[in-house]
C-alpha cells in the first residue's frame, strides 16, 4: 500500500475482527464499543481483547523463572478435532496417540513457527477436549501477530475437522452397504 509502519498492524487487526465477527458478531460489537475513541496506540489492546474473545476458558499465570506470561486456553474447534479424531481412530483401528500428537504439532507449527510471540507450547488433548498452554514472550509478544497465527491454526483445524467428518461419513456408508 503506502509502506507506512502501521499498515500491517491495521491489516492484522482487520483479519482478527473479521474472524471474530464470523464466529460471534455480538462479541466484536461489545469490544469495539469499549474503544469508541480508536487510535493507533489502542490497536494493540484492541487486538488483545479480540484474541482472548476468540478463545474459550482463558486462564493466565506467570512464569517467574522465564519472565513470561502463561496462557492456557481451549477452543470448540480443538474440542471437535479431539472428538472426531477419537471416533476416527476407533472406526479405522488406528492408535489414539497419533491424533493427540497431531494437534500439538499443528499448534506448534502455527503458533511458534510464524512469530516470536510464543516461547513454548504444551498441548493437553483429551477424548473430547483439548487445552493449549502457551508461554508468551515478554520481549516479543505481539497480540496482532499471535492472533493471526491463532486464526491460521483454527482455520487449519476446521479443515481437518471437515476432512474427518467426510471420512467418518464414508466409513458409515460402507458399513451400511455391507
Amino acid at each position: 500500500m503506502y509502506n507506512y509502519e502501521y499498515e500491517v498492524d491495521v491489516l492484522l487487526f482487520l483479519r482478527l475482527a473479521k474472524y471474530l465477527h464470523s464466529q460471534a458478531p455480538a462479541a466484536l460489537e461489545e469490544i469495539l464499543a469499549m474503544y469508541v475513541d480508536f487510535d493507533l496506540p489502542s490497536l494493540c489492546e484492541l487486538c488483545e481483547s479480540i484474541v482472548w474473545e476468540i478463545c474459550a476458558n482463558v486462564f493466565f499465570d506467570q512464569d517467574e523463572e522465564y519472565e513470561a506470561a502463561i496462557c492456557t486456553f481451549s477452543h470448540p474447534l480443538m474440542d471437535r478435532f479431539c472428538a472426531l479424531s477419537g471416533e476416527w481412530s476407533f472406526t479405522s483401528g488406528q492408535s489414539d496417540d497419533a491424533w493427540r500428537r497431531k494437534l500439538g504439532d499443528i499448534a506448534e507449527y502455527y503458533l511458534m513457527g510464524t512469530s516470536y510471540s510464543v516461547g513454548n507450547i504444551e498441548c493437553y488433548p483429551r477424548r473430547d477436549s483439548a487445552k493449549l498452554r502457551t508461554w508468551l514472550s515478554s520481549d516479543c509478544y505481539d497480540p496482532a501477530e499471535f492472533g493471526n497465527s491463532l486464526v491460521d491454526m483454527l482455520l487449519h483445524i476446521q479443515r481437518e475437522n471437515e476432512q474427518l467428518e467426510s471420512l467418518l461419513k464414508e466409513a458409515g456408508a460402507r458399513k451400511e452397504a455391507a
